[in-house]
Formats: structure tokens, sequence, C-alpha cells
């Protein structure tokens, strides 16, 4: 597109090559996650364990807990307690954002790039993620943004999005992780990294162009994903380099079973299905980070990952019945089948 004098130039996002980067990463990272009163309570207990366990990079990590807590509830004791005991540290943040509306509350992801740190990669991870194997850092994390593209391709109205937050479209384009459909730059808000020195940065401009989009009204029939969408425009209004990771750094569980001989380095397991249940490698990881800190097993029972904490026997039949799950909703309903598969 070419611009007419009246309009300033654009800054363009665009890949970067792996050999414009340095041969070493980062020195250290800042792992940062939201941490609610909830079953997100049990989900980050989790996600730190492994991290705690997987780790092998100079790195810190942070919970991001929203307040007030009068609006937004408070995190038990227990979690403060286990939270400490991991070396976790504690950070609150106020998003004015009402969560009435579907996606709302997914801007809560946004305000972690405002928490500063001394590390320099920051580093955003849903509670939903777990890490598999030993992390020390790579090379590719120099370059200034990294995120894998979404998984399927959820955006819509790209020209309105775009129009919206004053930028053209862009010319270049990606697909998703696991389908051939072409898209604008689009990435998946589950693990995000950037330049420290950016951090902030994108905390503004991100939190600008959902606020922008929501007066646009260019997504109010596709609200659960304006935060992600942002997330694209974002990085294009900043005119990011950014290095497109793999699956191995955002593993979908539904997408296919894992590879034990070449796991990946983070795993997203997304809502609302439960796991996947023909996963034995993941049912001990979870059971074997849970015996790490038993306290926090109260906890993490009142998650998806309750079905793998349970004997085999029930695990089996709780497999069962997943696997069974498109006879059943034919027999007794969608609604019904999938409230008893989730108990």
């Amino acid at each position: 597109m070419t611009l007419s004098p009246s309009m300033p130039p654009q800054r363009t996002s665009q890949p970067i090559l792996a050999t414009d980067l340095p041969s070493t990463g980062p020195a250290s990272y800042a792992f940062t996650f939201v941490c609610q009163k909830g079953t997100l309570e049990g989900l980050s207990l989790l996600l730190v364990a492994s991290l705690k366990r997987f780790l092998r990079c100079q790195h810190e990590l942070i919970a991001a807990v929203p307040c007030p807590s009068a609006k937004r509830g408070d995190l038990s004791p227990l979690t403060y307690r286990l939270l400490s005991e991991m070396g976790v540290r504690v950070e609150y943040f106020n998003n004015p954002i009402s969560g009435d509306r579907k996606g709302d509350l997914l801007t809560n992801k946004i305000y972690c790039f405002q928490i500063p740190t001394e590390m320099e990669k920051t580093v955003f991870l849903d509670s939903d993620l777990l890490c598999l194997r030993d992390f020390s850092g790579n090379r590719r994390f120099s370059a200034p943004f990294n995120a894998a593209p979404t998984f399927l391709a959820t955006g819509r109205n790209w020209e309105r999005v775009y129009k919206a937050v004053g930028l053209p479209l862009p010319s270049s384009s990606m697909s998703p992780l696991f389908s051939d459909d072409l898209q604008p730059p689009y990435f998946n808000s589950g693990f995000v990294a950037i330049d420290t020195q950016l951090s902030l940065d994108l905390f503004k401009t991100w939190l600008d162009c959902f606020n922008q989009i929501n007066q646009s009204k260019a997504m109010e029939d596709n609200l659960y994903f304006r935060e992600q969408v942002s997330l694209a425009l974002a990085v294009g209004k900043m005119g990011l380099r950014y290095d497109t990771l793999d699956e191995n750094y955002n593993f979908w569980v539904k997408a296919h079973p894992l590879n034990e001989q070449k796991l990946p380095f983070f795993l997203h397991h997304t809502w609302p299905n439960p796991p996947i249940y023909h996963q034995p490698h993941l049912i001990e990881l979870v059971r074997s980070l849970v015996s790490d800190y038993p306290a926090m097993k109260p906890l993490v029972v009142k998650t998806r990952w309750k079905y793998y904490l349970r004997p085999h026997w029930m695990t089996a039949i709780n497999q069962r019945m997943f696997e069974q799950r498109p006879k059943l909703r034919k027999v007794l309903g969608k609604d019904l089948a999938d409230a008893i598969i989730a108990v």
C-alpha cells in the first residue's frame, strides 16, 4: 500500500532470520503468569512446580495477582504460602476492565508486561501451561519478540480491526500451527516473550489497541479473541521484529499426542475440555509434580488436572468416557454428556 503524503510512515513488524541472531541468547528470563482466586490458583502452582523442576537458566518467577480483592477475590493463604515456598515474587495490578463481556478477563495478561524485572527477557505464560523438559534459554530469544502462531485461524474482520488502530493491512501473512489457512501475523498469547526494555511499551500499545477495537466495535461478533488480535496489532504498531516459535514452545495437547522421545519445552492445554487421557507421560508428570509439593494437591484437584490425580482405574474410566464422547452426545445430548464426562 502506498501512503499518501498526509499519512505518517508506518513501522512494519517483520520476522527475523536465524542468521540475524547472535550466537547466544539472553542471559536471564522473567517468567510471569496470572494467579487469581479460583482454578487459576491450582493451575499456576502446577506450572510453577514444572518450572522449578526444569528451568536451567537464570530466572525469576512472578505471579501477577489482580486486585482489588473485593472485586477479584483474594488468593487462599495456602496459595500464598506455596508461592513463597517456591520462591515466587507476587506482584499486584489493577485492571479496570469490568470483566462483564466474554474474553474481558483475558486482558489480565496484558498487565503482566508492566511489571518491572532485572531479567533481560520477559516471558508471559498462560497458567494452563506446563514446562516438560530442561530449558536453558535459546539464541532465538535474542529476537525482540517471540511467540507462536495461533493454533487455528480464529481472527476475523482483519480490515476493520487494522483500520480501527490506524494501520494498513500488512502484506505479509502466516499460517496457524494446525491448519493451512493464511492470515495476517497473528500470535497465540499463551506464550509471549519480549525484550524487557520493550515490555512496558508493549503493555501500553497492546492495551491501547484493545481499547480501540472495543470502541470501533470491529470484533463484536468475535469477542473472545479481542485480546489476542490486539496483540498482533500491537506488534505491528511497534514495528517489532519477531521470531515465529514452533509448537515446541506452545504444544497444543489437543492437536495430537505427545511424543515421549521428543518432548516440547512447553505444553499448553486449553479450556474447556479435560486433559486428553491417553497421555501416560503427562499423567505421571502431573502426579510427580504434585508429589514435589503435596500441599498443593487440594488446589490442583479443583482444576482440569484433577483427572490425572485419581487412581489408575478411575482415570481409565474417565479416558473411556472421553473417547466415547461423540456417542454419548448423540444419546444424551451435548450438555448432559459433557457434564457427565467432566465430573
